[in-house]
C-alpha cells in the first residue's frame, strides 16, 4: 500500500503544505495514494511515549510505501529518526521525501540517509545554540568543511583516522576534527549498520530464528488482523 501520513504541528510546514507536496510528488512519480493519516501526537512528546504512532509503525505490512514530508515527520531527533528507521527498513518498508525528492529503501546508499541524519543534527545543534543565546530560530552557519562532508563520510566508513582523512584533503587536522565532532558523523557512521541491514541477509545468519521486532513496536499488544492503518 502506498500511505501518506501527515504531522499535525504547531509551526510550519502546516498539514495543508505537507499535503500539497506530497501530492506533487505522488503525480511526479504515478505513485496511486491508498490512504493517508494523520498524527496529532503532542509535539513535545518523546517517541516512546508517541504510542498513536508506534501503533501506526506496527499497522505497516512488508513492502508498504509511506509518503512523508521530509524525516522530521517522524521526529527531530536524530537517535529517535535512527530508529525508525531502522525499524522500517528491517520489514523493507520504504519511505518517500516529498520535500527532497528522496526515496529511502532498503538498498538505498547508506551515504543518502546519513547525509540527511547529518543536516538534521547539524540544525538540531545550531537551533539549540541559537536558543541559548536567545536568538531566533535561523538556518545552519555553513562550514568550509561541507564541500568535503561525503568524502569525510566515506573515509570514516573506511576506518581511516583523523589524521589520514585530514592528510588526503590537505586540511588542518585539528580543524577537521572539530568539524566532525560538531556535526557528529562519526556517531552517524555508527548508525550505518543498525539503519540499513538488510533483513534477508538476517534471515540467513540465523536461520533457527526470526528476526527480531524493532524495539519500538515489540512492546504493543498486537493490533487486530486486517490492513487497518488508523492512528
Amino acid at each position: 500500500m502506498n500511505i501518506v501520513l501527515l504531522k499535525n504541528r504547531v509551526d510550519e510546514p502546516n498539514i495543508t503544505v505537507q499535503q500539497k507536496q506530497i501530492m506533487k510528488y505522488a503525480h511526479h512519480h504515478n505513485l496511486k495514494i491508498d490512504t493517508t493519516e494523520i498524527e496529532n501526537s503532542n509535539p513535545l512528546l518523546e517517541l516512546e511515549e508517541r504510542k498513536e504512532f508506534k501503533g501506526f509503525l506496527r499497522s505497516l505490512e512488508t513492502g508498504d510505501h509511506l509518503l512523508i514530508f521530509d524525516i522530521t515527520t517522524f521526529s527531530e531527533s536524530v537517535e529517535e529518526l535512527v530508529k525508525v528507521f531502522e525499524c522500517l527498513l528491517k520489514r523493507s518498508i520504504s519511505v518517500h521525501l516529498a520535500e527532497c525528492n528522496t526515496l529511502i529503501e532498503i538498498n538505498t546508499k547508506p551515504l543518502v540517509l546519513l547525509e540527511l541524519l547529518c543536516k538534521q543534527r547539524e540544525l538540531n545543534k545550531q537551533l539549540e545554540k541559537e536558543k541559548a543565546q536567545g536568538r531566533p530560530k535561523g538556518r545552519m552557519s555553513k562550514s568550509k568543511f561541507d564541500i568535503y562532508r561525503p568524502r569525510v563520510i566515506e573515509l570514516l566508513e573506511a576506518k581511516t583516522s583523523v589524521s589520514e582523512i585530514a592528510k588526503i584533503l590537505g586540511v588542518s587536522r585539528t580543524s577537521l576534527k572539530d568539524y566532525i565532532n560538531s556535526r557528529g558523523l562519526k556517531d552517524l557512521v555508527k548508525a550505518k549498520i543498525s539503519l540499513l541491514k538488510s533483513p534477508k541477509k538476517h534471515a540467513i545468519a540465523i536461520k533457527s530464528k526470526p528476526p527480531k521486532e524493532c524495539s519500538l513496536i515489540k512492546d504493543i499488544a498486537l493490533q487486530p488482523q486486517g490492513n487497518s492503518h488508523a492512528m
